[in-house]
């Protein structure tokens, strides 16, 4: 007996690694055909394992180095996934060593920030990060649904090996002006078209979906999308859904005509299109505002900063102006007093010894580092603590983004 450890698996323990985090999320154990699928796919040295006193491996978490789109640029940042313990394990510690470990990972490899997609909201706040991002779901009533304008470009039906190098190059296009996206690789979308099976019991509806490409009246992709169908007739009448799990488009135009499009197919009642922006314009592109309309609402991306000068300094700001920020950060990564001096054309950040302007936990930093949540509503909820009379307006004015950040994809 030892008392319980947190390490880096080694290879032959890949597929424990699976079984433990679908155990923790209530699914059956992994098939040996998808974890020999994902392992050239996955960073093996950044899956890490807590290990109880008796040597068994009871909880997992894993990380990858991805590009995250922040307003006017992008970091470095650390995406965590796959976070999972044992039901026979949960509450004893397991959970706080890893993300200890993963954060102290994360931040010696020199990524300023970690993101991650919170199964529950109470959890990742007690290490830092915060609620930066939300995501809801838009329903569309497709025999209400009249447009403002007159279509434009065309679309079309194309095979899945199409889909997959077409959708590819077009998130990359799209991410990359969208804060709160990240990098995916080929590898991501040839899963999701259905090329490249995985073996988890969805290969066949992946690749059943049907795919579809929208062009603009240059006959360049702008836009891509796989939808599949929930049949139903109500009445001996047609009163079916379509459902798509990811809408990529590179042009608010782009985004448009495809939404039109999967509200024109025939005998279809409802079109549903998961994790849409919160302020997504829909509504407003109808005759009939109502007949659209954003549901569920919640929490998606959350951001841990880790180098508060790195991090600060890789975005841009709606206003120029300067601040002291003072952060809170009980593990010490991002813990200190910081100047901010920053503005559209870029920013500097460093340690200072004067006095702060605001003081936050860095769950708060996290929080409003993508503009996703306002400086004021933060200081509102008791989060920021205003030292200098004005400095939450003037945060807010610098931290403040056109549109809401939001990510397309789940990881």
């Amino acid at each position: 007996m030892t008392a319980p450890t947190v390490r880096p698996i080694v290879d032959d323990e890949f597929g424990a690694f699976f079984d433990v985090v679908r155990t923790a999320f209530l699914s059956p154990p992994v098939a040996e055909a998808t974890v020999e699928a994902r392992r050239p796919h996955t960073d093996i040295e950044r899956c890490i394992g807590a290990f109880d006193a008796g040597g068994r491996m009871c909880g997992v978490a894993r990380a990858f180095a991805t590009p995250l789109t922040v307003p006017g640029g992008e970091v470095a940042a650390g995406a965590v996934s796959a976070v999972g313990v044992l039901p026979t394990h949960t509450r004893q510690g397991h959970l706080t060593r890893m993300m200890h470990h993963q954060l102290a990972d994360i931040a010696t490899r020199g990524e300023p920030v970690a993101v991650l997609i919170a199964a529950e909201y109470p959890i990742y706040g007690r290490y830092g990060y915060g609620p930066a991002t939300e995501a809801t779901t838009l329903h569309v009533d497709a025999t209400a649904a009249t447009w403002l304008d007159d279509p434009t470009g065309a679309v079309e039906i194309v095979d899945n090996e199409t889909f997959a190098k077409v959708i590819d190059d077009l998130y990359d296009r799209a991410r990359r002006s969208t804060p709160g996206h990240i990098g995916w690789e080929t590898i991501r979308w040839q899963v999701d078209a259905g090329t490249t099976p995985v073996h988890d019991g969805r290969d066949d509806a992946r690749r059943d979906a049907l795919k579809l490409v929208w062009r603009d009246e240059a006959g360049e992709p702008q836009a891509a999308t796989a939808y599949t169908v929930d049949e139903s007739w109500v009445h001996n009448r047609p009163s079916n859904t379509v459902s798509s799990d990811v809408l990529v488009a590179t042009t608010a135009r782009a985004e448009h005509e495809m939404l039109r499009f999967l509200a024109s197919i025939d005998w279809v009642a409802e079109v549903r299109v998961s994790l849409r922006p919160v302020d997504d314009p829909a509504p407003l592109a109808l005759v009939d505002g109502r007949a659209a309309r954003l549901a569920g609402r919640s929490d998606h991306t959350w951001v841990r900063v880790l180098d508060v000068p790195a991090a600060l300094g890789a975005r841009r700001y709606a206003t120029a102006g300067s601040l002291v920020v003072e952060i809170d950060d009980p593990l010490g990564h991002a813990a200190g007093r910081f100047r901010l001096e920053a503005g559209p054309d870029g920013a500097e950040c460093g340690p200072t010894t004067d006095d702060a302007d605001l003081a936050l936990p860095v769950r708060a930093l996290g929080a409003a580092y993508l503009g996703g949540q306002s400086w004021a509503r933060l200081a509102g909820a008791g989060w920021v603590d205003e030292r200098r009379p004005g400095a939450v307006d003037a945060a807010a004015a610098m931290f403040a983004v056109p549109r809401a950040p939001w990510g397309a994809l789940t990881f």
